[in-house]
Formats: structure tokens, sequence, C-alpha cells
């Protein structure tokens, strides 16, 4: 009998004891135990229940009173779980210690696994990789999300799903892009994990993507994992995924939790940047959450890292639907911060063209007449890498392969932009920019 076995059915005789200690508290508890045991019954994946129960220990072990009566039996019955109880100052703190993930990749079919390290203040849902975060606002957590991304047969940047009208009613691992699975980490082990990855990690840098309007957790880490795989990532690859509503129709909802989001990102920045061991922190930003960034990047120069902290590389300014004149603001005070900053902007970018018509003033990510060249600002018009009719979509950052292969050359070869071959030079001394070859 496998020791995660044991375990659940030593809780199981042990839940009378326990709904005494916890009182009110037990319920959830209970409820959650009951699923496993009915889990465990229909030969569910093991791993994917060492995990659950993993964190249902987690939970019991920040309750006091059932502290000792839990330690005792995983003393017991799993002597081999990876759950460890750690004093840290003066506080006893439960933690799951999990063993250094790394991505994986299956010969045979081609996929890859990618870990994408996660913080989030999206508020909690249910159990299911695709409901586990909602789009109401939360408390800060962290964790690690799987993603399989397929090699064989997707196009680059493709973010594959199913699809009805190819007769394709559930997710395919060798064909679609797929959250696999979500687990919570305390603070301190997500930082343990992560650092232990890094470490292990043939490059190591981390590339922190942070995702725009209208997105929920399940397509971020998606993205996240599909651009690690399409860029040939070699370092980490983390996720901030902010509290989006995930509707078209809460465009100001949205706006007004990027704000509030912007304290909590710029933590877990910090973070990445001061606890982990990084050789370098690369950041992609999209859409909206470009405010988020910029707005963190403005405070650099308070911020009190330790010794030996990792410096910013690559910042990366996708599609930014933020003021225009805003933009040029703050650039002038993060300027010197990280060791390459790029803008994409597209005069084709319709969403771009829209949140223009409800604010009144061009977005930082607009080309054309509004096209934005700062000091300090790599700006490339993205505008010619899309010529069909309906405007090129506002994710073309993340699925257009001239996109894709330039934020390669500048992420893995840190090329400037007259080093890379799509770029030409455009516009003057005085203002120049970088266009691709027509």
């Amino acid at each position: 009998m496998s020791d995660t076995l044991r375990l659940l059915l030593a809780l199981l005789e042990l839940a009378p004891r326990l709904k005494d200690l916890l009182g009110d508290k037990w319920p959830p508890y209970g409820e959650e135990l009951m699923e496993l045991a009915g889990r465990a019954g229909h030969g569910d994946d093991p791993d994917e229940l060492r995990r659950a129960l993993d964190l249902l220990v987690v939970r019991l072990l920040a309750e006091p009173p059932a502290m000792e009566f839990v330690e005792q039996v995983m003393a017991e019955t799993a002597p081999t779980a990876a759950v460890e109880t750690v004093t840290r100052r003066g506080q006893v703190s439960p933690l799951v210690v999990p063993d250094a993930v790394q991505p994986s990749t299956d010969e045979a079919t081609g996929v890859v696994t990618i870990p994408v390290f996660y913080g989030t203040d999206r508020a909690r849902g249910d159990d299911t990789p695709a409901n586990y975060f909602r789009g109401e606002r939360g408390a800060p957590v962290f964790g690690v999300a799987e993603v399989s991304v397929p090699t064989r047969g997707r196009d680059l940047g493709a973010l594959t799903s199913p699809s009805w009208w190819r007769l394709e009613f559930s997710a395919n691992p060798e064909k679609h892009v797929i959250l696999k699975t979500i687990g919570a980490l305390d603070r301190d082990v997500f930082v343990t994990s992560l650092k232990d990855s890094v470490a292990a990690a043939g490059e190591h840098d981390v590339l922190i993507f942070v995702h725009g309007y209208n997105v929920r957790f399940e397509d971020a880490a998606r993205r996240a994992g599909q651009l690690a795989v399409d860029l040939k990532f070699a370092g980490r690859t983390l996720l901030y995924s902010w509290a989006s509503a995930a509707d078209t129709k809460k465009y100001t909802v949205d706006e007004s939790t990027i704000d509030w989001s912007r304290d909590h990102f710029e933590a877990f920045l910090q973070l990445a940047l001061g606890e982990i061991d990084a050789g370098k922190v690369h950041i992609i930003a999209h859409s909206m959450g470009n405010r988020a960034v910029i707005n963190s990047l403005e405070r650099a120069t308070s911020w009190q890292l330790p010794a030996g902290a990792a410096k910013l590389g690559q910042i990366i300014f996708a599609a930014p639907d933020i003021d225009r004149d805003r933009f040029v603001q703050l650039a002038a005070k993060f300027r010197g911060c990280a060791a390459r900053v790029t803008l994409y902007a597209s005069s084709r970018d319709v969403a771009l063209l829209a949140s223009k018509f409800v604010h009144g003033y061009p977005r930082a990510g607009e080309a054309g007449e509004a096209l934005l060249v700062v000091d300090g600002v790599d700006t490339i018009d993205a505008s010619l890498v899309d010529t069909s009719l309906v405007g090129l979509r506002h994710s073309y950052f993340g699925e257009k392969r001239s996109i894709l292969n330039d934020m390669f050359n500048l992420i893995a070869q840190q090329l400037a932009p007259d080093q890379r071959f799509d770029l030409q030079a455009a516009g003057d001394a005085l203002r120049r920019y970088w266009s691709y070859r027509a």
C-alpha cells in the first residue's frame, strides 16, 4: 500500500477526533477528505491524489488544535511524505517541500511539460485547473502550474485548444496547449522550490509573464508555457496573474484591479530578484498588464534588495494599453534599470484603437502617427507582421513567428535591434525606431 493511501486511511480514522477539535472549522476539511477518499476509490491519478492530500495536510497542520495529531499520524503512516514542519521566527509553520520542479519532454510524443511558477491575487475557485482561480480579487498566493505544450504539428505561436468545428471535444496533449495541474505552495516553500529549480536549470535566468485585460488564469498559464517553449527559454518560467475579471464587458473593472494589483506584482518581482538566486530577470508584459510593470519600475531605484540580487535583463512592453503620455513620464524614471527595454507597437491593433476611443488619448502600443519613441526604449513597429484585412490580433506578440523570433534573439542572444536580421532602421537620427522588413 502506498504512503498516500496509508495516510488517507489514517486521516479518515482520525476524522471524528479532528471534528471535535476543530468544531465549526471542520466541515470544509471533512468534505475534502471525503472527496479524496472517493477519488482514491475510483483509481484517480496517484500523483494528483498525492498533491491534493499534501495540500489538505498542510492546511490541517496550520490548525493548532489538530497539529499534534496530524503530525503523529504522518510519522506513523507516511514517513517519506514530502511534508515537514519547520520553525521560523519562533513560530511553527507547516510547509510542503516538493522536489526541484523541472521541465520534461515525452520523447515519444514530443509533448513538453513546463512548470509555471505563479503568483496571483485572484480569489480561489474550485479544484479543477480551469476554475482553480476566479476573476475576483483575493489575497496574494503562490504555487506551481504544469502546462503541456505539443511541439509536433503545432505552428509556432499557436495557443491551440479543442475546437468543436474540428470535432475536438476534449483536450489532446499531442495537439493542444493544456493546463494540466495547479498546486498551491506556502511562500517559503515556493521560494525554496523555485530556487532549487533555477539552480538545476541550464540557464539561471527567469522569465516573468504578466498578462493583459480579459484573461483567465488558465489562459495566462497556457500562454506562459507556450512562450517558454516557443522562445526556447532555458531558464525558469514565472507568471504573475492579476485578478482580471475575464469579461469583455468589464474593462473598467480590470482597469481598477490592475492598479490595485501593482503592489502585489512589485513584491513578486522583488522576490524573483532577491530571493531565488537568479542570474537575470526578464519580463514580458502584455496589454493592460504593462501598467503594473511600468508603475513598479518607476520605484525601482528605491528598492532595498539584498547584496547579490539578480539584475533586470530584458523588459518587453508588448502592445501596452497605457496612456502614451503617461508612458513617456514613467520611462524617464525607470531609464537604465534594465539591460534593455523594448516596446512592440502596431497601427493595426484593433483592441488598442478601441481603448483610445474609450480614453480619448493614444495608447503607448499604437503605431502610425502615435508611434512612441523615447530615450532608453527600443520601439519596434510591428504593423507589417500581419496583412489581414481584419487588423492585427492584440495577442500578436505571442502568436507571430517574426515577433517570437525577434524576442528569442533579444532574450537568448541579447542582440540589439541593429543586430537582428528581421529589423530595419526607420525614422531619423532624432526619432529612431525599428520596423520589420516587408
